[in-house]
């Protein structure tokens, strides 16, 4: 007589049955020769953030620190001129354009977007907060010089050459400095166009 098998018995087979089935599943997954030619993910690529360009990425930094650079090395050449308020307005000219570049940077930078590596986000930060006191500092250097009297040359020039050594120790943003410690975005940026830009006025910014 064949016993039927119990309920025990019955949990055990449909168990192992589906186990084998699961691991044929995956084994022809795994085994599975799919025709056709391979194609690139067609997916759109984030904009910013985990997954994208960081040479991009990399460029929007830069190129919003090049708002402050250019002008910040863009200083004019007063030294053969004897017209002491035509040097006040140009060298007032000159802070204001840097304010200005300080400003637009700031802004530039509230637009770069999430970085692709946490370390980017740092070096944003820093650039911001570089910028900011870069913006107070020459917003105070343009308030001095626009106070200054041209009738009084002595303390004129002497009022000058403290503006220029004070405009001389400011330190501008490094955002490849700061990247340093992301150094995938190290290599990115050295890639990027803006950055090489950057790189090239490194040399002429105030510091």
């Amino acid at each position: 007589m064949t016993r039927s098998p119990g309920p025990r018995s019955a949990l055990i087979g449909v168990l192992a049955t589906a186990a084998l089935v699961v691991t044929a599943l995956l084994t022809a997954g795994c085994t599975t020769t799919v025709g056709g030619t391979p194609t690139p993910n067609t997916g759109p690529v984030p904009s910013e953030g985990p997954g994208s360009d960081p040479v991009a990425w990399s460029d929007r930094l830069c190129e919003a620190v090049l708002s402050f650079a250019v002008p910040a090395t863009s200083a004019p050449d007063f030294s053969t001129s004897a017209d002491l308020p035509a040097v006040q307005r140009t060298v007032s000219s000159y802070l204001s354009s840097v304010v200005t570049g300080a400003q637009q940077g700031q802004a530039q930078l509230a637009e770069v977007g999430a970085a692709p590596e946490p370390g980017g986000d740092d070096a944003t930060r820093r650039a911001q907060d570089a910028l900011k006191a870069l913006e107070d500092d020459f917003g105070g250097f343009k308030t001095t010089v626009d106070g200054m009297d041209p009738e009084d040359p002595e303390a004129f020039v002497g009022t000058l050459a403290q503006v220029q050594s004070k405009v001389s120790a400011t330190t501008p943003p490094n955002p490849l400095g700061d990247l340093a410690a992301a150094p995938r975005l190290y290599r990115a940026a050295e890639r990027s166009a803006q950055c090489q830009r950057l790189s090239a006025l490194a040399s002429v910014a105030p510091r």
